[in-house]
């Protein structure tokens, strides 16, 4: 029988071959519980979600601080009082045995999480799925399930962040039935460099056991019993992309300088100290964007100012004290609603300027925490000079009354056409400027800005506005960045290095093969192609065009 390729999403790039590994086994259901020991049964069952908690929290430490506070609030869900009853009901009223309680009590929350039609809040399902098998393992007294070999393809219907991270060392890729690219396993993937494809369906049920298995994070392919020549490439892919690690930790300290001499500065975005560690060791220069609201996806209220120090240290210690972070206020609203604020029509900047209260709590831990470290603050969702004003009239109301005279830089994110058109004004006001190009893309051109392959950045609409943002940031004499998906994306990176971007602000894991990618090119070259690129009309002929070049270069060389 031949190889067959099963289509899926793709969440997290890179190749990945190795033999596939089911995680995930049902339990066995158990007979009705007697009245007399469904007490000690509900015991069980309780601390048995304390003792899953308790290996997340482990797991987030082992990783050197919260992969995530994600794999942290992973563990959070544990204590959560509708959960605990839910399974107490279970077992007391219906004699239900503590494991397959769990079971349908995590199985009940999650369906009720995935229905709320709130995209961010339903990527928690698949964390309360995990949290619920892990709890049910325990409370059955069976062994920890581990991966039988290294490099090994995680096959499974859905997935925790905290899994991702703990088997991380023996993962040569994951393929899913469910999750999708926002889903917190395949942020924490990303973040590890772990190939992911999600949204297999069927497709998953196909891969046996021990069966050979291509995964292809960039294309949503999934290869399984793969042709020689297949497993062969993807091998050699998977030996690349771990010789690139390594040497990009080696040359860490060296700066990514084109080959006619343009510095460009290689940043990291980031949501956790994991995340930061990998992107330092590649050497990141520091923090190009920090997502603070990742944090607080789960929160039933506005976090408090020691909520956001609490969340902030972890990640800025480990930087040098050289090394800027740029501090995202919340961008809370569309895709990235907690709970409180579901339904509510603001976004970013906007919304944080309709709750003063919350916003200041913010501003004063990032303001004491930027006495210790490089810090600045990036608006989300810019829309006028107003926003900016008032904003940085709030900035300086607070470091008056922490009695602070140094100010941090204030920046803004351009996102949308509108913001684009208004870059001048805009410039004018700030101290930096960043694109975020994911939304820019989408917004550009009507887009779903999760859905695959539907918008790309390198379209001529879309470099248009990235042109007038960066001539803007020019003519006002200030930096500008790019910390979107493009930043590190093949195609638009030339382009960016010729539109004159400053700074780059990418995936962790992909810092190294970013730098690298800088020093391979010319900038005079790049800024030929990108002035080419801005009169074309669609984005197969901006992608066709840059792909000559690249061809070229390379036979130049």
């Amino acid at each position: 029988m031949g190889e067959r390729i099963c289509s899926g999403t793709p969440a997290s790039p890179g190749v990945g071959f190795g033999n596939a590994w089911h995680f995930g086994e049902d339990l066995d259901g158990a007979a009705q519980i007697p009245q007399e020991r469904r007490e000690s049964e509900r015991d069980a069952a309780l601390a048995a979600l304390a003792a899953a908690a308790g290996e997340l929290r482990s797991v987030a430490h082992d990783l050197d601080g919260p992969a995530a506070e994600i794999v942290e609030t992973g563990a959070l869900m544990g204590e959560d009082p509708m959960l605990i009853a839910a399974v107490e009901r279970a077992i007391m009223a219906d004699g239900v045995a503590a494991a397959e309680a769990i079971l349908r009590a995590t199985a009940e929350h999650a369906k009720l999480i995935a229905g709320l039609g709130d995209e961010t809040l339903a990527a928690r399902a698949d964390d309360v799925h995990s949290l619920g098998r892990r709890a049910a393992r325990l409370a059955a007294g069976q062994r920890a399930t581990a991966p039988p070999a290294d490099d090994v393809i995680l096959v499974a219907h859905d997935l925790g962040p905290g899994d991702v991270a703990e088997f991380a060392s023996a993962l040569a890729g994951i393929a899913l039935a469910a999750g999708g690219p926002t889903a917190h396993a395949a942020i924490v993937a990303r973040s590890l460099g772990i190939p992911m494809v999600t949204c297999l369906h069927e497709g998953a049920h196909e891969i046996s056991d021990g069966a050979s298995v291509v995964v292809d994070g960039s294309s949503g392919a999934v290869v399984i019993e793969p042709c020689s020549d297949r497993a062969r490439s993807a091998q050699t892919d998977m030996r690349i992309r771990r010789l690139a690690a390594r040497r990009a930790y080696e040359l860490r300290d060296r700066p990514a300088v084109t080959a006619d001499g343009t510095r460009v500065v290689v940043l990291a975005n980031v949501a956790s100290r994991a995340e930061l560690d990998v992107g330092m060791r590649a050497g990141a220069e520091g923090i190009g964007l920090l997502r603070t609201e990742l944090a607080f996806l789960g929160a039933r209220d506005w976090p408090s100012e020691q909520e956001h120090t609490d969340a902030l240290q972890p990640i800025l210690a480990g930087l040098g004290h050289d090394q800027p972070a740029v501090v995202r206020v919340l961008d809370f609203g569309a895709d990235k609603s907690p709970p409180f604020l579901r339904d509510v029509p603001q976004r970013g900047i906007e919304l944080l300027l309709v709750h003063p209260a919350a916003f200041v709590a913010q501003l004063r831990a990032v303001l004491l925490a930027a006495q210790r470290h490089d810090v600045r603050v990036m608006l989300p969702m810019v829309q006028t000079v107003l926003d900016v004003s008032r904003s940085r009239g709030l900035l300086e109301q607070v470091a008056a009354q922490l009695g602070i005279d140094r100010l941090p830089s204030l920046g803004s994110m351009i996102e949308t056409p509108a913001a684009a058109d208004d870059a001048p004004a805009i410039a004018a006001s700030s101290d930096f400027l960043s694109i975020g190009t994911n939304d820019l893309t989408s917004s550009t051109l009507g887009a779903d800005r999760f859905a695959a392959n539907t918008a790309r950045a390198h379209h001529p609409r879309v470099l248009r506005s990235i042109a007038r943002a960066v001539a803007a940031a020019h003519e006002a004499n200030i930096p500008i960045e790019v910390c979107g998906e493009a930043a590190s994306d093949p195609i638009m990176l030339p382009l960016l290095v010729g539109l004159g971007i400053d700074e780059l602000s990418v995936g962790a894991a992909r810092v190294g093969p970013v730098r690298d990618s800088i020093r391979d090119l010319s900038a005079a070259e790049a800024a030929g192609l990108a002035r080419t690129a801005l009169t074309m009309d669609s984005a197969e002929e901006v992608e066709a065009a840059v792909r000559s070049a690249t061809a070229e270069r390379a036979l130049v060389k």
